[in-house]
């Protein structure tokens, strides 16, 4: 990561008039949020396929452990100075609007305020009868000792699965297999991208659609593409510039030389 490269970088973001940030899991393991699916010898079933209404009705024990103990994880970790740096830069008028793949909720905490969440959040859960929403800690057994019960084969959900209203059943505010994006948050996404005169990408493979379109649309439009991401992805030769960096670590480098050459903006 050349000073060269993060000069030129810095210097078109600061003439961009509507930067768009996009972010996915690249950008929330940098906060020690672990990866589930990286959780080895864990899970009885794929992750994948318990991330449905299917399971939540066929296999409710496997469904709900698997959102207890994601939950449980991400109330653990706290914003990276990744984070921090885009909540900072959309204070100072230089980020428009951050869309993310991410349901973990940091960007909020961090300080962004203009965010769409294409996947929904794991921040809060709601009843499937009532839709009264709670804090998703609410799902959490009250008990000790549930995840060494499931791995021991004698765990079973609780009445924290249950609505303290009426009594229905609640479900993580995610967007589940099989269920379309929020349609509030696509359609602002899709806006957004096509104003974006700089469009950044920060730790997403590019390879989940629908949401991968967004860079598609924004360079369509005109936009000019940063890519911040360890790996390739298939948009690489689209991009004016791809920085094969972790973002908690580069962020905070363009945020100071954006701030620096801003004259302290």
């Amino acid at each position: 990561m050349s000073d060269r490269l993060i000069e030129e970088i810095a210097s078109s973001w600061l003439t961009a008039s509507n930067v768009v940030v996009f972010t996915g899991a690249g950008m929330s393991t940098e906060s020690g949020l672990p990866d589930f699916r990286s959780a080895q010898g864990l899970w009885k079933q794929r992750p994948e396929s318990l991330a449905t209404m299917a399971a939540m009705r066929q296999m409710p024990d496997e469904f709900y452990f698997f959102y207890q103990w994601r939950i449980q994880r991400l109330w653990s970790v706290e914003p990276n100075v990744g984070h921090l740096a885009l909540a900072e830069l959309e204070a100072a008028g230089r980020v428009q609007h951050v869309i993310t793949q991410n349901v973990d909720g940091l960007h909020h905490r961090a300080g962004s305020v203009h965010i769409s969440e294409l996947h929904g959040t794991l921040k809060t859960v709601s009843c499937l009868n009532c839709r009264t929403h709670y804090d998703s800690r609410q799902l959490l057994p009250q008990r000790e000792g549930w995840e060494a019960e499931y791995q021991n084969g004698g765990y079973r959900h609780g009445s924290e699965c249950v609505c303290l209203q009426c009594g229905g059943f609640l479900r993580p505010d995610v967007v589940l297999f099989g269920e379309a994006l929020p349609e509030d948050a696509w359609q602002m996404a899709q806006a957004w991208s096509r104003k974006a005169d700089l469009f950044v990408v920060i730790g997403s493979s590019l390879v989940v659609s629908p949401a991968n379109y967004l860079p598609q649309i924004a360079v369509d439009a005109g936009a000019k593409l940063l890519i911040i991401n360890q790996e390739n992805t298939p948009l690489d030769h689209r991009a004016t510039w791809t920085l094969r960096t972790k973002a908690a670590e580069t962020l905070p480098v363009i945020a100071r030389r954006i701030k620096k050459a801003g004259n302290g903006v």
